[in-house]
């Protein structure tokens, strides 16, 4: 995973250097999500892991297999505390009310995936510009990452992107909002190796 992280943070950097443009006109946020992942998949296109994945980066992908991907109205129903941290996950430390924070329907800015299954949902991205940060983001990015849930994305990233500043990054893993430098992060080789084998499809 280190080196899917290090990808992502170079395809915000190419956002920077060459669509500069874009941010100083301050458009919407999907063009922002829309060039950062073009430069993402080209950057892992160079890997064989990933040719041979069947992976795909993709915006605003609103599938849940073959249904809407839909987010629970009410706080987490699905932690019994044990596997993804209980009390440390953000819907539970901030006590989000979902009718407030989570929004029903579910668009992610960035998806790092398998399309049709939740086998393969490596990493999940969300973008805002100009330092404006949303709890919905953090709690929808809870949601996503946690292993209670349907979703089970691996990584969650939430992207704070300036016009003169340093992008900056909030990771979560397992429902918890975590440190870079405290991410459990496995080779994705392995990753795919074990979701293939293990996971069950739902």
């Amino acid at each position: 995973m280190k080196k899917i992280i290090k990808k992502l943070k170079k395809s915000v950097r190419f956002l920077k250097e060459k669509d500069s443009d874009l941010i100083e006109r301050l458009v919407q946020e999907q063009a922002l999500s829309h060039r950062i992942a073009h430069y993402f998949e080209k950057l892992l296109s160079n890997y064989s892991w990933y040719k041979e994945s069947s992976l795909a980066v993709d915006i605003e992908y609103n599938k849940n297999i073959d249904s809407e991907k839909v987010l629970p109205k009410e706080k987490c129903k699905f932690c019994d505390g044990i596997i993804c941290g209980g009390t440390k996950c953000y819907i539970k430390e901030k006590n989000c009310k979902g009718e407030k924070l989570l929004p029903k329907k579910c668009r992610p800015d960035i998806s790092l995936h398998k399309r049709g299954t939740h086998d393969k949902n490596i990493l999940v991205v969300e973008i805002k510009k100009e330092k404006k940060r949303d709890k919905k983001d953090f709690a929808k990015l809870s949601i996503l990452t946690c292993y209670k849930n349907v979703y089970k994305y691996e990584i969650g990233v939430y992207i704070d992107i300036e016009k003169d500043d340093k992008p900056e990054y909030v990771f979560f893993y397992k429902g918890v909002k975590t440190k870079e430098k405290d991410l459990s992060l496995k080779k994705i080789e392995d990753i795919l190796k074990l979701n293939s084998e293990t996971r069950i499809q739902t």
